[in-house]
């Protein structure tokens, strides 16, 4: 038999590239894609995309590209190596949701609003690929805030459209479980709006706003507001806008803290396809205005304090 002869330096320096070159195209992966659908270039849309991107850009593992783009443009974009859609507002969730192949999670939209388009779609037995950060809080995190920051109040008015009609009964409920009464009147335009806050008012104590495009809009919250600051009752909006209009409280999840809950969600889809059952936001923040509410003759909590009483009862 030949004996074989010692391999020259070059030869060997070339075996170990190779073995080094395959070993590399094994273990390295492309990095995954995640498609991020805007229904409008909004400061608030445009923080939760940025937001998912930043937090899927670290940590472990490979870092994900996101590709931001709008609902108008989305049938055009490219899916190649997409892996996940994010939808974040109505528009963008109707667009993603003829979008089968791959996990769609949706933000920033009502409960209500979610459940319609996905009824309308065909994906309501889909809830892993076709999932959801709802924009409302929880009924109980609500009722829960009126409890802590509003002691003394007892009655809790609502104003109930066709999208906030189905989320009375949860609220009476949550109200129940905290000994507080809820008196509601339905408003099915906008013409029946007036005649019915009139008559929630003189029987309540607090009115908590819900979200209903007919009943809550840009149009309707100054007359809203102006009418309980007459009959001297508080007013819980959802955002801090809602605050800043005159509002005493709000609760609400900032575009921000969506957008982190919706990139821990993604990191799960992206590795097993599958996303977990639509959710209420986890995160929240409280605004307040004490100038409106020292002039409705009410003490209330700064909202760093109320945020933590109300983390703390939710944590038991």
């Amino acid at each position: 038999m030949r004996e074989l002869g010692p391999r020259s330096p070059s030869s060997c320096l070339s075996y170990a590239v190779a073995i080094m070159v395959a070993a590399w195209c094994v273990t390295v992966r492309a990095a995954p894609e995640v498609a991020v659908v805007l229904s409008e270039e909004s400061p608030a849309h445009r923080e939760v995309a940025e937001t998912i991107r930043a937090e899927l850009g670290r940590g472990a593992g490979t870092p994900a590209t996101v590709k931001i783009v709008l609902a108008s443009a989305f049938d055009s974009l490219p899916r190649g190596d997409l892996q996940a859609v994010v939808a974040v507002g109505a528009k963008a969730a109707r667009a993603a949701a003829d979008e089968k192949r791959l996990p769609v999670l949706n933000t920033l939209v009502p409960r209500r609003t979610f459940e319609r388009i996905a009824a309308e779609k065909g994906r309501t037995g889909d809830p892993r690929r076709f999932s959801a950060i709802f924009l409302d809080q929880p009924p109980t995190r609500q009722l829960e805030l009126i409890r802590l920051a509003l002691p003394d109040a007892t009655r809790v008015a609502l104003l109930l459209g066709a999208e906030s009609e189905p989320l009375y009964a949860a609220l009476q409920a949550a109200a129940i479980e905290r000994r507080l009464r809820t008196s509601a009147q339905k408003a099915g335009t906008e013409g029946e709006l007036y005649p019915a806050l009139q008559q929630l008012l003189g029987e309540a104590d607090v009115l908590l706003a819900l979200p209903d495009p007919v009943v809550f809009n840009s149009s309707t919250i100054p007359n809203i507001l102006l009418t309980t600051y007459r009959y001297h009752l508080p007013m819980i909006g959802l955002s801090a806008a809602y605050v800043r209009a005159g509002a005493v409280l709000a609760l609400y999840s900032t575009p921000a803290q969506i957008g982190s809950q919706a990139a821990d969600m993604l990191r799960g889809a992206l590795a097993t396809g599958q996303l977990p059952p639509p959710q209420h936001p986890r995160q929240f923040t409280i605004s307040t205005n004490p100038h409106v509410a020292r002039s409705l003759g009410l003490a209330i909590e700064d909202a760093a304090a109320l945020e933590q009483k109300l983390r703390q009862a939710e944590a038991q």
